[in-house]
């Protein structure tokens, strides 16, 4: 009770009250306003930092989009628009990428730069940017986007490691101010949308060595608000970018905001009661004791008296499993990862635990129903057997789970992961005989130990980066995995390595006609998850309510928090 109050007292500390904190709005051309405060919660914890290239999570690419712009974007039908990159071309042999970048584009004023004046955004920086992606001393995590990808790519990423003082990738070039020319070793169709993931967010050079280490809390960027203050675990504080380039369609200069407050809270109980009681303008995931009082679960719409809010809807580019770390004991044996698999019961998860909020139990791959030219039901995934699942715990030398070694089960503070991982771990007890420890850790750790190999089981969630079936499916790409346990793995945290599957993930990823691209990913997801690297749990549905005064914020398949084009109608 105690810890309770202790995080209502902080919270009102942040938050205060909506009606102390409205600003004057002022009306503009085309019926909007500008002006307020608008305040959001993000449920999951402090981000790792809002240095792109150590950016892993959704939450901490969620608020780079307030700081950053990318070389391209999207829409919220998710289709690609321009945004640094006002036009490109693609050669025809799919090899060869020309952007042609705005001239613009100011970086946020910053005591990195002379007389704190904020400089020209200039091709020079987005090739300075995508280096650093690739570049093992600046700690990035993104270097698999580029690796076997990009001219240049490997051999910078390896002299880097030898502690050779290289600058430039060969096949990333400024060819003046407002052209950047990338050249591919293959055609790799997807490789455009990769861009508008945080790995393409345009930083300046001096802000990095003014800050060093320290950047991660100090970002600068050209993005529509600039960072102002961030109070771990409590709140992340940004301003209004006066000299942001982007316009509306009434030529309004954006974004309309006059600053954003992010919290901390990590109780979804106790964000929806902020929400409530109007000190946040969104709640983002609803608490699952409530959801059936929230929302009629046949027509999704919210019930009374949540019906004085906007509630959005639409299915998520989500999907939830258990990881299993396949080269080391006892989940190096593919038996005992499918025996896992078919030890649970998603579809008993989602209507008991999860009260039927998910869009459904995840009964094929790990690609979610989203993309109408990738139908999952053609992927055989795995379904409740249990006695399927006590032959092959047997099989691999466990019989009722007799000798099986202790396993950790960890898990990170999400109020849906903590009552799905005590679903589990009851099923594993009662279908195979074998007592799983759970254990929770911080969000930003939590990544960290998995991507280095600490962690033998563990639940979580992968996010679309961008809409493409292969986003998933690079979670199980064996080419993606560190030929060292002392190098990080990401996104292929597990480890696993199939070579024939990865032999078809290299075919689609090159293949340029797209129903032929589509089919090979379906036979390579198949094939990979038949060898159960990870157990699916659940395809999500995204909700979201919003305050009757905010306008102009779309809920797409990511959830992405696009706020440079949000107003407020009237507070």
């Amino acid at each position: 009770m105690h810890h309770v109050l202790l995080i209502c007292i902080i919270t009102f500390g942040i938050m205060g009250c909506h009606e102390e904190n409205k600003t004057e709005l002022t009306p503009t051309k085309g019926g909007k306003n500008y002006g307020g405060v608008f305040r959001i919660n993000m449920i999951r914890g402090n981000p790792n930092g809002l240095d792109p290239v150590i950016i892993n999570s959704k939450l901490a690419d969620d608020i780079a989009l307030q700081v950053y712009d990318r070389l391209i974007s999207f829409d919220s039908s998710l289709g690609v628009i321009p945004e640094a990159a006002k036009s490109w071309e693609i050669s025809p042999d799919g090899k060869e990428y020309t952007f042609h970048l705005r001239t613009d584009m100011t970086f946020h004023d910053n005591a990195c730069f002379p007389k704190r004046k904020g400089r020209k955004m200039i091709a020079k920086d987005v090739e300075y940017s995508l280096t650093r992606a690739c570049d093992p001393k600046a700690r990035t995590v993104h270097y698999w986007a580029f690796k076997d990808k990009v001219v240049g790519a490997n051999a910078f990423y390896d002299a880097r490691i030898a502690g050779k003082d290289v600058k430039n990738i060969e096949g990333i070039q400024a060819m003046n101010d407002s052209t950047l020319n990338i050249r591919l070793t293959r055609a790799y169709s997807p490789f455009l949308l990769l861009l508008a993931n945080s790995l393409g967010c345009i930083v300046p050079k001096e802000a990095v060595e003014k800050y060093g280490r320290d950047f991660f809390q100090n970002p600068v960027g050209t993005g529509p608000f600039v960072f102002i203050e961030w109070r771990p675990d409590i709140s992340m504080t940004f301003k209004r970018n006066v000299n942001y380039w982007q316009k509306d369609e009434s030529g309004n200069q954006l974004p309309y905001l006059d600053s954003l407050v992010f919290s901390f809270i990590k109780d979804d109980k106790l964000q929806l009661k902020e929400f409530t009681d109007g000190n946040l303008d969104e709640c983002f995931t609803l608490p699952t004791e409530f959801f059936e009082d929230i929302v009629d679960t046949k027509t999704r719409k919210p019930r009374a008296p949540y019906d004085q809010f906007q509630l959005q809807t639409t299915p998520a580019l989500l999907t939830w499993f258990i990881d299993y770390l396949c080269i080391k004991a006892p989940f190096d044996n593919p038996d005992v990862r499918r025996a896992f698999s078919y030890a649970i019961d998603r579809k008993n998860i989602v209507k008991y635990v999860l009260k039927n909020a998910p869009f459904g139990p995840a009964l094929h791959g790990i690609t979610p129903p989203v993309f109408k030219n990738y139908d999952i039901n053609e992927i055989p995934g795995f379904d409740i057997d249990i006695q399927k699942a006590r032959e092959l715990i047997a099989k691999a030398g466990y019989t009722n789970g007799k000798n099986f070694p202790k396993v950790t089960f960890h898990i990170y503070p999400e109020p849906r992961l903590v009552q799905v991982a005590e679903a589990v771990r009851s099923m594993i007890k009662s279908n195979l005989g074998i007592e799983l420890q759970i254990q929770t850790i911080q969000f930003s750790e939590f990544l960290q130990l998995a991507e280095e190999g600490k962690l033998a089981m563990w639940g979580t969630r992968w996010y679309g980066d961008y809409p493409d079936p292969e986003n998933y499916i690079n979670l199980l790409d064996g080419a993606l995995v560190p030929k060292s346990l002392n190098e990080p793995s990401y996104p292929n945290s597990t480890r696993y390595t199939n070579a024939q599957a990865t032999a078809l993930f290299a075919q689609a990823m090159a293949e340029t006609d797209e129903t032929k691209r589509m089919e090979l990913y379906r036979k390579a997801e198949s094939m990979a998850i038949a060898d159960a690297p990870a157990t699916m749990l659940f395809y999500e549905m995204h909700y979201r309510l919003l305050q009757p005064w905010v306008r102009g914020y779309p809920l797409d398949g990511l959830a992405r928090v696009n706020l440079r084009t949000v107003w407020y109608d009237k507070i």
